[in-house]
C-alpha cells in the first residue's frame, strides 16, 4: 500500500495517525492480481463514426511495450525517445507552416495503457482535404525518418530544453498541489522511479550536455519505422471514407527506403525504445 500525501502537513501527526488507523489490522497480505496488459496495436485502417467529433481527425498511431524506468540507463532512453518525439512534432509543424497548409490542425499524444505505449500524430482536417492532408504529414514524416532532423532544429530545441532547465525550481514552487500529486500518480502507475528535483536538474544537464544529432536521428528512425495504425473519426451522417485507398497513399509514401530499413534493424537491439506519457492536453 503506498499512501500520498502532498501539502503543509505536521509529518509527525500524520505517522501517528497513520499508526493508530492501520496498526490494529490484523490477516494477512494477498498477493496483488497480476496487471493486465493490451494486445500489440494493430496496423490498420480504421474509420469510425461518432458524436465526439465535429469534423474529421485522423489519428496515425504506433505503439511498443512499456518498460519501467528504475534506473538511469533507462531513464536516458525514455528522455532521448521523448525528446526525439517533441522534435518530430515541432519539425512537421514548422513545414505545415512553411507549406502555408491551410484546413488543417495537428496534434500529438503519448500515453501508457496496460504496459503498452501508445502514440498517436492527430490530423484535424476536412473530409474532402483528408487525402492530401495526410500525404502532407506523410511525406515529412517519411523526410525526417530517412535523412533525419536538421542540425539547426536539434540545437534550437536542445538550447530551448536548457533554457527550462534553468528555471525548474521556479516552475516547481508555482506548480499546483493537483498538478505534483498527478504527476506522481502517474509515476507510480508507470513505474518511474521518483527523483528528487536537484538530482534531476543534474542528470538532465549531463544528458542535454552530451546528446548529439546522430542520437536523435536514431531515434526517429527507429520510431517512425514501426508500423502504425490509421484510426479515423468521422461526424455521424457523413458518408464513410474509403480507408483502403487511404492506406494505400500512406503505404505509398511510407515504404521504408533500403538504407533506412537495414539501419534501422541494425539499431534496434542496441537502443531499445522507452516511451514517454505526457499528459493529455
Amino acid at each position: 500500500m503506498t499512501l500520498l500525501v502532498v501539502g503543509n502537513v505536521d509529518a509527525r501527526s500524520v505517522v501517528d495517525q497513520i499508526n493508530k488507523t492501520f496498526g490494529e489490522l490484523k490477516g494477512k497480505r494477498e498477493t496483488p492480481a497480476p496487471v493486465p496488459t493490451l494486445s500489440p496495436l494493430r496496423a490498420e485502417a480504421v474509420s469510425i463514426m461518432t458524436d465526439a467529433v465535429r469534423q474529421d481527425r485522423l489519428s496515425i498511431m504506433w505503439d511498443t511495450p512499456w518498460q519501467p524506468i528504475r534506473e538511469s540507463a533507462a531513464l536516458l532512453r525514455y528522455w532521448r525517445a521523448d525528446l526525439a518525439r517533441e522534435a518530430l512534432f515541432w519539425h512537421v509543424q514548422q513545414a505545415l507552416s512553411a507549406s502555408n497548409s491551410k484546413d488543417i490542425g495537428l496534434g500529438f499524444d503519448c500515453r501508457v495503457l496496460y504496459l503498452r505505449a501508445q502514440c498517436a500524430i492527430n490530423i484535424e482536417s476536412p473530409n474532402d482535404k483528408l487525402n492530401s492532408n495526410l500525404n502532407l504529414v506523410a511525406r515529412e514524416l517519411a523526410k525526417v525518418r530517412d535523412k533525419g532532423l536538421p542540425e539547426e532544429e536539434f540545437n534550437a530545441l536542445v538550447a530551448q530544453k536548457k533554457l527550462e532547465l534553468q528555471k525548474l525550481f521556479a516552475a516547481y514552487a508555482r506548480a499546483d498541489t493537483d498538478i505534483l500529486m498527478g504527476q506522481r500518480m502517474r509515476s507510480l502507475q508507470n513505474q518511474v522511479v521518483d527523483i528528487a528535483p536537484e538530482q534531476y536538474q543534474k542528470l538532465r544537464q549531463d544528458f542535454l550536455n552530451s546528446l548529439t544529432v546522430e542520437m536523435l536521428n536514431q531515434d526517429l528512425r527507429q520510431q517512425l519505422s514501426n508500423d502504425m495504425a490509421l484510426i479515423l473519426l468521422q461526424p455521424k451522417g457523413e458518408p464513410e471514407f474509403n480507408m483502403k485507398a487511404l492506406q494505400a497513399a500512406w503505404d505509398q509514401i511510407m515504404a521504408p527506403s533500403t538504407a533506412a530499413a537495414t539501419t534501422s534493424v541494425a539499431t534496434d537491439d542496441v537502443h531499445p525504445e522507452v516511451t514517454d506519457i505526457p499528459p493529455a492536453q
